[in-house]
């Protein structure tokens, strides 16, 4: 610190003496007017500095995050000497990079010395007072981050003093976070130069001080380096290879082995495990058999389950698995609030290959991992045959509209998923009369009718859209009679912690143990308890234990729906509900990114919210807490253009160029539709200047489907255009060439999406249709 304010002294003849460093290098930018230069010299101080010693042996250790104030690259240089990844964070910018779950998280509540806003980069080096006023967010955001890591862990600050301003802020920021989260955490601070004095202070606060240096520190740490594994002998296990996926997911084979069946749970609307379906507590859906059998032949190696919730995917999905390691295959399921990790599972792919072995993995709501999906298919479709099959899953309105690879629509087949079947009731009748747990479940309901007339009754029951569990089917009341007689049998906490969590999932929120700590205001303490007394209603399970990171789950969203719509039923109840849930929101958590992805969802998140404008301030706010994150702002330009507020939609578009450098798909696309809004909405043009503003937008349109290729979100705007030209000029041209396009792109990829579009395209020439606005179902999926 005083060799800096030295440095600076000598290059800009303002005294060091009386002032704090931030206080002089502010001087120095506001007589200056020149932070380049300033930055310059700060940066003339750090070059050639590598990690050496004990620093380097950082690495070695699992830490649950780091946090640093230092400018320096140190700590990440050891890393990545080390071969083991870390991501840096030094402005809410990095905030939603994709990382995978082993990746160190490294806090750097000051900056990085080779990022500044001098670079143009979003990133900026905290020096000068101002800097400190300007990022205020994003080390409050930190310090959030630090509480919730301090939560049972054991946090060391280690620093040069503690007359150290910057250490003291942050041991008065970590003390305060302590006490707030109550016992079970410990803090030590390790500080190079003794002061007893100050040390007794913090003491009495709680804290342990101890004095000596880094080398000592790690020193003492040797006896807790991790011997180098021992390599499994003959392993024939592919995950012993990949072992960064086994957090993100799930060993059936491993699961049927060790995890009971629950008739309960189920019965109640779980989807069955794989140990319910060992046990014989299932009824056969037919799908599972279809697509065991399209598997069966060696070009297909894709099966996609499509329907709408409660109709009992995720169980019938675990069927497959458990039918397909029945014939030897190994099967995975990856883990829905992790980050799909294409590269490792190519690398799962060649190893199943080597050993001459088939293997399956089955994602759960695979639209919101489809760019990662369209990647490991294109990739493990170069490959004859394919020796890792793909199980997805998701619902027609998620996964239709969306952009597939091509080489989906060649080596995949499509299962629509509704209602249970008349042979499917046989079954689940069946099931019933030989399984004396579940038949003692429906006794009563069932008792004194025969056969017959107990299908009769069930099939009555399975006409609905939806399974959602035994229990409703076994019950002759509705299904929210059901659910809401529960909900009112539970004590007045409980209620309030049921309902919060059901609203949060309903809206696409990645509930996890900490949000509901920071958002309902519980102590960490009661969360054990408040889960005993919501068994069965609300299960906890870890998703990453290093990280502190427990996600609850509601039974079947179905269920939580049930619950959500009848406690906030309101517009206004459900504005402030999304409101709290985004203030609240820490992006230094992925699974929190998740969320606000989610949150624009089509269906169940901001959509619920009629008003634009009022979506637009939720937006808005997305954005201050993580402009990395592409599709709040999306969702904001798409808002601000039906609205016909074509110049702020027009100033966020070059915001958005200027933050990421080019537009994407979704970008370009509106600047289509934007620039044909123009032609059609604007007042006091005349019809010359109209035909001539929806000519460019036609140019557009064409220019981009030539670099994006086949995507039918652009070619569907550019028919839009075509329709908008015909309607002003009188002129088919345009649509002539933009379907053409779009058949083209229908021979080539076979979606059958894309035909529906024609069809509706063509049939709004047909009738001139009245307006030139693309279809709700594409402006809201390509994300």
């Amino acid at each position: 610190m005083d060799h800096l304010k030295a440095h600076f002294e000598r290059a800009f003849a303002v005294a060091a003496q009386g002032y704090t460093l931030s206080e002089q290098t502010g001087i120095i930018e506001i007589q200056t007017k020149d932070r380049a230069r300033l930055i310059a010299e700060l940066r003339s101080q750090f070059r050639g500095l590598k990690p050496s010693g004990a620093i380097l042996n950082l690495p070695l250790y699992p830490w649950k995050s780091l946090y640093t104030t230092n400018y320096d690259t140190l700590i990440e240089a050891s890393y990545v000497r080390k071969g083991i990844p870390i991501a840096a964070y030094s402005s809410n910018f990095d905030f939603g990079v994709d990382r995978s779950a082993d990746t160190v998280q490294l806090f750097k509540l000051h900056g990085t010395i080779d990022k500044d806003a001098v670079d143009g980069n979003q990133s900026r080096i905290i020096l000068t007072e101002n800097d400190y006023t300007l990022t205020h967010d994003f080390r409050k955001m930190l310090y959030d981050r630090l509480e919730g890591d301090l939560a049972g862990a054991t946090l060391v600050i280690i620093g040069h003093s503690l007359a150290d301003p910057d250490i003291r802020a942050v041991v008065d920021q970590a003390a305060k976070a302590n006490q707030k989260i109550g016992a079970g955490s410990r803090i030590i601070l390790l500080m190079y130069k003794r002061d007893e004095g100050l040390a007794s202070l913090y003491e009495a606060k709680g804290l342990t001080v101890c004095f000596a240096g880094i080398d000592d520190f790690f020193a003492g740490l040797i006896g807790r380096i991790s011997g180098t594994p021992t390599p499994i002998a003959s392993t024939l296990d592919p995950l012993d290879f990949v072992p960064q996926l086994r957090p993100s997911t799930v060993d059936v084979a491993h699961a049927v082995a060790s995890k009971p069946a629950d008739v309960s749970a189920m019965y109640n609307g779980r989807p069955a495990s794989y140990g319910d379906i060992a046990a014989g507590l299932t009824f056969r859906r037919n799908v599972a058999d279809a697509i065991c059998q399209e598997f069966d032949k060696p070009d297909i190696f894709v099966g996609t389950m499509l329907g709408p919730s409660g109709v009992g995917k995720t169980t019938a999905a675990r069927q497959v698995l458990s039918s397909l390691i029945a014939k030897d295959y190994r099967a995975w399921e990856h883990k829905a609030d992790q980050h799909l990790r294409v590269a490792d599972w190519l690398r799962v792919s060649q190893r199943l290959r080597m050993q001459h072995e088939y293997g399956v993995l089955f994602i759960d709501e695979a639209h919101a991992d489809l760019p990662q999906v369209n990647e490991l298919i294109d990739k493990l479709s170069s490959d004859t045959p394919q020796h890792l099959k793909l199980v997805l899953v998701s619902s027609k309105h998620h996964w239709g509209p969306r952009v597939k690879t091509p080489a989906y629509f060649n080596a995949g087949r499509e299962f629509s998923f509704n209602r249970v079947q008349d042979d499917e009731i046989d079954r689940l009748l069946t099931l019933i009369e030989t399984n004396d747990p579940l038949r003692r479940l429906v006794e009563e309901t069932f008792s004194g009718f025969n056969r017959v007339e107990r299908r009769r009754r069930l099939v009555e029951r399975c006409s609905a859209d939806f399974f959602v569990c035994l229990k409703n089917i076994f019950s002759s009341d509705k299904l929210d009679d059901i659910i809401l007689r529960e909900y009112a049998g539970l004590n007045e906490a409980s209620r309030d912690i049921y309902r919060f969590v059901a609203a949060l999932e309903s809206a696409g929120v990645r509930v996890h143990r900490q949000l509901v700590i920071r958002l309902l205001g519980i102590s960490a303490e009661y969360v054990a308890a408040a889960l005993v007394h919501l068994e069965d209603i609300i299960e906890e399970e870890t998703q990453s234990e290093r990280e502190g990171i427990y996600t609850w789950h509601g039974r079947h969203a179905v269920i939580m729906n049930i619950i959500a719509r009848n406690k906030f039923y309101d517009t206004e109840k459900r504005f402030d509900l999304f409101s709290k849930i985004i203030d609240g929101i820490s992006p230094t958590y992925d699974i929190e990114i998740r969320t606000l992805r989610e949150l624009c969802n089509i269906e169940t998140g901001l959509a619920t919210i009629l008003d634009k404008k009022d979506q637009n301030i939720l937006l808005r706010k997305m954005m201050s807490i993580a402009p990395r994150e592409r599709v709040p702002r999306h969702r904001l330009i798409r808002n601000l253009i039906e609205l016909e507020q074509f110049d702020p939609a027009e100033a966020e578009i070059r915001l958005f160029e200027k933050d990421f450098g080019r537009s994407d798909g979704p970008i370009v696309r509106y600047k289509i539709n934007l620039t044909a809004e123009r032609a059609l909405r604007s007042r006091g043009l005349m019809h010359e200047d109209r035909a001539a503003i929806i000519t460019e937008a036609a140019e557009m349109a064409a220019a981009a489907v030539r670099r994006f290729r086949s995507n039918k979100a652009i070619l569907t705007a550019y028919c839009e255009v075509g329709l908008a030209a015909a309607r002003l000029t009188g002129s088919t041209n345009i649509f002539d060439r933009a379907i053409a396009e779009m058949k083209e792109a229908e021979e080539k990829i076979g979606d059958p999406d894309i035909s529906r579009l024609i069809a509706n395209l063509e049939a709004k020439m047909r009738i001139q249709a009245p307006a030139a606005r693309p279809t709700e179902e594409v402006l809201d999926t390509e994300e």
